[in-house]
């Protein structure tokens, strides 16, 4: 400062020097200092904002530079320019940044110029105020409740660090809601607004994020990046739910597991907020309070396609309180609880001999399983079911027996054969309308009165048909070696009569009269068939000549003997003889003459396997034979059977009869009229078969059936030695399960009777029980050997009767049979299944079904190969054995 004095002196004084020099030449006087003033371009600087500041002197001056002037620390200066000699001078000021300043002034030292006289400023001069503001504002946002469900709303506050504008709600970038009301109280500081939460929302990670770019401060200055609120919880969703029904199609006896699933866990859901159509809901119950299960039972007796369940969702509140709205249906699911029925219709209801009748069988809905077997067919056979239509119209043709008269007659459905589409088994029978069979054509008898015609002897001849008939006369007969009177009838064309006049002229020993059976009708309008014969008769009207011999008077001619005889069991006997043939002097067979229009060829033969005839264990007195003749027309007169039977083995109360062998029933038929000699018995038969003697009840006549007897286990069965079977055999054997025949038999491929199985069933149990009381209609058939375990079946729910109250104990036991028996013993069938997994799953019968699954599935039974069950196949008694034994073994290994 000194030498800035002191050479200020010394411009000073060479200033004066040179204005005294000058004073002359300028007229220009300089004895007063400069003076200045300050002004700014603007008063607010933000950021990115430059000032001009304007120094202006009274005159021109020189020296200023930025030595001369003090420049807040809130900004720069650059140096100072004049342009116009030295009166103003300008310079920039620029704001540094993040600075808040509101008061700035610029100052000169007016000492540090001169104007051109050399004269120095004094003092200082003051720029005006101006503010400088290069901070940019920031905000912070709070939401009071942090926790929003519905219904609530909840105060926002946005508080910036200064004064803004520019704010509104499009700053705002609200998550799962909306902000309303926004405004400031305090000149833009700090700013309000509500928050409304959106509605069906579940969400615990929600904020509110401002766009610090949309707003500014006052000065400008534009905010930069993003403020996040605090986080806030949305709980506005109301409760959802789905609900599924297992099970699509329910039939009878099935139910299905109905699933409700909500979206959260939910209270108050109780079975009285569902709608329930064809069915009821029960056993709700959950373990998380989101997944309910109950049980749903379709209504009996029912068949509807389209069935939901619905839940009233405002009887459900979650854990926000929030209670559900509206409704929720479940998938639909079909209930058919009606069992398949059926009417039958035949459509001639009056069938004569070579007529036929379509049978229309309609049944209320589409069925399977229906087969012929599940028709009895009173009088007739039945062609092969079919359908056309998916299952509901069934027609076959009915063919009439032949050989019937019976007006009363109806075709029998076994409903429990055929099943629905849903898999309901029909139940009962149903009975088609009646009708009559008139089959049967009008057969003869002509009966000769008087066999051997001679010269003047006439003889009755009388036909006698089977029934009333029309159109007979005399052009419907051929006589031979005659003539005959016009036949007539008294009675109404039942028995006819004529006269008999020989040819004269005529020897011949064999003559028949023969009918011929299509010229008469029944009253059915059934022509007679074929040719009727009568027995034979000799004609001898030649005058005889009477020879003699010379030694000797005349004599009679002695009678011829006509009958032919055999002792080999085979014979021929020609029209018009009678015959006698035997075999091993046990049985003999008596001819007469006249039984065949026809030469007679038979024959005798002992039937050596006669295990499969005696289907219900008879016992036989003599051999099964079994007779056989070279026509199939009954015998014209009934031939004489004289059977030697074995009495040795016969008790008291026992006794005899001839039965023949029903070959379509597989039963035995008793010949009534049996004539008793001793050791012998002896009746009349039109027909030849298998014919034996039986063993009988005296009082009762019904055939003795074979009771089994026990062999011991040392010994064992005589007929299982290599079958496959041998050791689970000797095993039930040892185990007192199962016994023998008398001969010491088992019979291991012998079908097993229901009767036999309930024994060795109930032996495998070990029941103790005193069994129940029998009252089906045929318990008189259950032997003795088979009544207690049958008893005690019975009482344990093993075995039930049929519709018809019979429980058909000598009836050979069916593989669906013996499965639910044993089911039932075990008390296993508790698998829930309308199917089963066999190929064949449709002819099981329904009451079945459980237990085949539930033995399958115990291992206890199989397929029969291509996995097929074959319910109605019948069980030898070497299988009835193993599935018993593995019976045994499954319950000792639980």
């Amino acid at each position: 400062m000194y030498l800035r004095k002191k050479i200020g002196i010394i411009v000073l004084v060479v200033s004066l020097m040179a204005g005294l020099l000058c004073l002359k030449a300028s007229d220009k006087v300089y004895a007063a200092a400069p003076t200045s003033t300050i002004s700014m371009e603007y008063a607010l600087l933000g950021i990115g904002t430059t000032a001009k500041v304007f120094f202006t002197f009274s005159e021109p001056v020189q020296g200023l530079d930025n030595g001369d002037l003090t420049v807040p620390e809130s900004g720069t200066l650059t140096a100072p320019v004049s342009s116009d000699g030295g009166y103003t001078w300008t310079a920039t000021l620029t704001p540094k940044p993040d600075i808040t300043d509101a008061t700035n002034v610029i100052t000169l030292n007016n000492e540090g110029v001169m104007n051109l006289g050399g004269i120095v400023g004094v003092g200082t001069s003051t720029s005006s105020n101006y503010t400088i503001d290069t901070l940019r504002p920031t905000a912070t946002i709070v939401v009071a409740d942090t926790v929003l469900t519905a219904g609530e709303t909840s105060l926002i506050t946005i508080t910036f660090s200064e004064a803004v504008t520019g704010f509104s709600v499009d700053d705002l970038i609200v998550e799962n809601g909306t902000v309303s009301g926004l405004s400031s109280s305090n000149g833009g500081i700090t700013w309000t607004a509500t928050l409304t939460p959106a509605f069906g929302i579940t969400d615990a990670t929600n904020i509110i994020t401002l766009d610090n770019t949309g707003i500014s401060d006052l000065a400008g200055n534009m905010g930069t990046g993003k403020t996040p609120s605090n986080n806030y919880e949305i709980y506005t969703a109301q409760p959802t739910a789905t609900i599924v029904v297992a099970n699509t199609t329910l039939n009878i006896g099935k139910t299905s597991d109905v699933t409700f699933t909500f979206s959260e866990a939910v209270t108050g859901f109780t079975l009285a907020d569902l709608v329930v159509t064809n069915g009821t809901i029960n056993n709700l119950a959950t373990n998380d309070n989101i997944m309910y299960t109950a049980k749903f039972t379709p209504t009996a007796g029912i068949t509807v396609g389209t069935n939901k369940i619905t839940l009233h969702n405002t009887g459900v509140v979650n854990q926000s309180g929030i209670t559900g709205i509206g409704t929720t249906d479940s998938n639909n699911f079909a209930i058919d609880t009606v069992r398949p029925t059926a009417t039958i219709n035949v459509a001639d209801m009056n069938l004569t001999a070579g007529k036929t009748s379509e049978v229309t069988f309609t049944f209320s809905e589409a069925i399977t399983g229906f087969t012929n077997e599940d028709l009895t067919v009173a009088n007739g056979t039945l062609s092969a079911v079919r359908t056309s239509d998916e299952g509901i119209t069934w027609t076959a043709t009915l063919i009439p027996t032949v050989g019937i008269d019976d007006g009363t007659n109806v075709i029998t459905l076994d409903n429990s054969g055929i099943s629905d589409m849903a898999g309901n088994a029909g139940t009962g029978t149903t009975a088609s309308n009646n009708y009559a069979v008139y089959t049967s054509r009008p057969t003869a008898t002509i009966v000769v009165a008087d066999g051997t015609l001679t010269l003047g002897k006439t003889s009755l001849i009388t036909i006698t048909f089977s029934e009333a008939v029309s159109g007979f006369d005399n052009a419907d007969l051929t006589i031979a070696s005659g003539t005959l009177t016009t036949v007539r009838s008294t009675d109404g064309g039942v028995t006819w009569t004529a006269t008999l006049t020989p040819q004269a002229n005529v020897s011949k020993s064999v003559n028949v009269i023969t009918l011929q059976n299509t010229g008469v009708s029944n009253g059915a309008g059934n022509a007679g068939e074929g040719i009727t014969e009568s027995n034979p008769y000799s004609v001898f009207t030649v005058q005889p000549v009477q020879t003699t011999s010379p030694s000797s008077p005349s004599a009679p001619i002695a009678p011829i003997d006509n009958t032919v005889k055999s002792t080999t069991g085979k014979i021929t006997v020609p029209i018009g003889k009678s015959g006698l043939v035997s075999l091993d002097k046990e049985i003999q067979i008596s001819i007469p003459a006249g039984a065949s229009s026809r030469e007679l060829t038979l024959s005798i033969d002992k039937v050596s396997n006669t295990e499969p005839l005696l289907t219900h264990k008879e016992i036989l007195a003599s051999p099964v034979f079994e007779l056989l003749k070279n026509f199939t027309e009954n015998f014209l007169v009934p031939v004489k059977l004289t059977f030697t039977f074995d009495s040795t083995g016969l008790e008291r109360h026992h006794s005899t009869a001839v039965f023949y062998f029903d070959e379509v029933n597989m039963t035995w038929e008793k010949v009534d009229g049996g004539i008793i000699q001793g050791n012998q018995i002896t009746v009349e038969v039109n027909h030849f078969t298998k014919y034996a003697v039986l063993v009988v009840d005296q009082t009762s006549g019904k055939p003795i059936l074979n009771s089994p007897v026990e062999p011991t286990v040392e010994s064992g069965f005589s007929d299982i030695s290599g079958h496959w079977a041998e050791a689970r055999i000797q095993q039930a054997l040892s185990k007192g399960i199962i016994t023998g025949y008398p001969d010491g038999t088992f019979n291991p491929g012998k079908n097993v009777t229901r009767a036999e199985f309930s024994v060795m069933l109930m032996n495998a149990l070990n029941s103790q029980k005193a069994g129940a009381e029998l009252v089906f209609s045929d318990k008189t058939e259950i032997g003795t050997w088979a009544k207690m375990a049958v008893s005690q079946a019975v009482q344990e729910g093993i075995i039930s009767g049929y519709p018809d109250d019979t429980i058909r104990p000598n009836a050979n036991i069916t593989r669906a049979e013996m499965v639910v028996m044993v089911a039932n013993a075990l008390k296993a069938s508790n698998i829930d299944n309308a199917t089963t997994s066999f190929a064949d799953d449709k002819s099981i019968p329904v009451w079945a079904k459980t237990s085949v699954e539930t033995l399958k599935e115990l291992g206890l039974v199989e397929g029969m190969g291509n996995n097929e069950f074959k319910p109605k196949a019948q069980t030898t008694r070497a299988e009835a054995v193993v599935i018993l034994m593995n019976m045994l073994d499954k319950t000792k290994a639980e």
